[in-house]
């Protein structure tokens, strides 16, 4: 049975300041997708059944996460434009398509950007990431199906 796994070459990472007009976030070497976590809060009481704690659904948070890119001046001053805007920029992941499907899976979030410098030693490549603090919802969409 052949596996239906893909690799990541093929996907894209884009950026937006209003969520309609996107382009990539030049020289991307990974795919940025948040991990959404959900707090608990202990709720406890006296009349809890056999001394077990209790627990109540918190707020849900998709922390921060990192881009890894190659370094190029213009990606860099991409990321300081966008890290001085007030509102968190808009980002969409887009995944290589699977068999069957004509577009891949797309993961969109919101996030303020802060570029940093790899460090990077004599022979290697100068690379940067773009470390973004998630704000708000994560959503997933099932690539289109296809023929």
């Amino acid at each position: 049975m052949a596996t239906k796994s893909r690799i990541a070459y093929g996907a894209t990472v884009e950026r937006s300041l209003d969520g309609t007009t996107w382009e990539k976030v030049p020289e991307a070497k990974g795919i940025a997708v948040p991990t959404v976590e959900t707090d608990y809060q202990e709720a406890t009481s006296l009349d809890s059944p056999n001394g077990f704690k209790e627990y109540v659904k918190g707020l849900k948070d998709a922390g921060t996460i990192s881009i890894p890119c190659n370094y190029t001046p213009a990606a860099y001053e991409q990321q300081l434009n966008d890290q001085a805007q007030d509102d968190p920029i808009y980002y969409r992941t887009t995944l290589p398509k699977y068999r069957g499907q004509t577009a891949g899976d797309t993961f969109e979030f919101r996030g303020f950007p802060t570029p940093q410098l790899e460090q990077n030693g004599v022979g290697d490549i100068v690379a940067m990431s773009v470390s973004i603090r998630t704000s708000g919802d994560v959503t997933w969409t099932k690539g289109t199906a296809g023929a």
